[in-house]
């Protein structure tokens, strides 16, 4: 019987303990980031490799398919009897890719388990070394089929851009998953309404209005300070930098 690690990105993967059994499968994907409002597994590939190719063009090393959708492809197929291993983080980012492989393990008939940093790390696995990771790995937590079921509820609603509901739901989970409602939080206030642009955006031109500052690697750096919860790397966090600066200049 073996076990299967889904990993949270390449760093993670690249200080992943030898000691370790089991498959591992890289989630390389941002759902945070763009469309997912789709119906179907191959209409969220062909989707989000679009947007991703038209959104960052030069960004990507390897092409969407295969490099991160067979990795997709690998969760909904995983040994029925062996036990998965999902190694995500409490920031939005981590947790959006979270909820969608809960979502494409709906029909996984072994254990399933969540191996989450301190939420005090401000870099989460970056933070702890193979000593560290392997004490994580051998404490996580076995979800049960309620969270499972709620977690990949979560994802749907996600895809639906329905928080309030998510909130709601992530309230039946408090003392279990305290960290989900959090997450929902920083969703909920990234969403734009009316004149405001959303809490991401806000966030950024008040950072460049303190520091005097239209230097992006200074602007990220306190942004990532701020708004940790948010979990972006410097792709996204320029992309909404860039947004900010052209709504300026256009008003």
């Amino acid at each position: 019987m073996e076990n299967t690690h889904i990993l949270n990105g390449d760093a993670l993967l690249a200080k992943f303990p030898s000691a370790i059994p089991g498959k591992k499968i890289v989630f390389r994907e941002c759902l945070v980031d763009g469309p997912v409002d789709f119906d179907s597994f191959e209409g969220l590939i062909l989707g989000r490799s679009e947007y991703l190719a038209k959104t960052y063009p030069g960004a990507q090393e390897k092409p969407y398919v295969p490099h991160v959708s067979e990795e997709l492809e690998k969760i909904m197929t995983c040994s029925d009897s062996g036990k998965v291993y999902c190694w995500f983080e409490a920031d939005l980012f981590c947790q959006v890719n979270l909820w969608y492989s809960i979502f494409l393990l709906n029909d996984h008939k072994g254990e399933v388990a969540l191996v989450l940093p301190e939420m005090t790390l401000e870099n989460g696995f970056a933070d702890l070394n193979e000593d560290e990771l392997l004490e994580a790995y051998r404490n996580p937590r076995v979800l049960s089929k309620n969270e499972r079921s709620i977690l990949s509820r979560l994802w749907v609603l996600f895809q639906k851009n329905k928080s309030e509901e998510a909130k709601r739901l992530a309230w039946t989970l408090e003392t279990e998953l305290p960290f989900l409602t959090p997450a929902i939080q920083a969703w909920e206030e990234s969403i734009p309404k009316g004149d405001y642009p959303g809490k991401p955006k806000a966030e950024l031109k008040a950072i460049a209005e303190k520091l005097e500052t239209d230097e992006f690697k200074y602007i990220f750096r306190e942004f990532h300070r701020r708004l940790p919860i948010y979990g972006y790397g410097d792709l996204i966090t320029r992309r909404l930098w860039e947004e900010v600066q052209k709504e300026n200049s256009d008003n």
